[in-house]
């Protein structure tokens, strides 16, 4: 078995995985487990994503409806 290494993530490829997925970053973060300062500093390239949430922004990256397939996010 081969696990491929998380990537790390650039402010603008988070944003643009944010927008793909139609979240904002108040439930970009909440679907994430993080704050929205958190999403915000990695948007603007303060902080880097690193561990679990990168390995979900690759995910969401792949696949932008990931998150409503398991009922994550839900529109009311």
């Amino acid at each position: 078995m081969k696990i491929e290494p998380t990537r790390t993530f650039s402010g603008e490829e988070v944003k643009a995985i944010r927008l793909s997925a139609n979240l904002t970053q108040l439930t970009f973060a909440a679907v994430l487990g993080v704050s929205k300062k958190t999403v915000e500093a990695w948007e603007c390239g303060r902080n880097t994503p690193g561990g679990p949430a990168c390995r979900l922004l690759s995910m969401i990256e792949k696949e932008p409806e990931f998150l409503g397939k398991y009922d994550f996010v839900k529109n009311e």
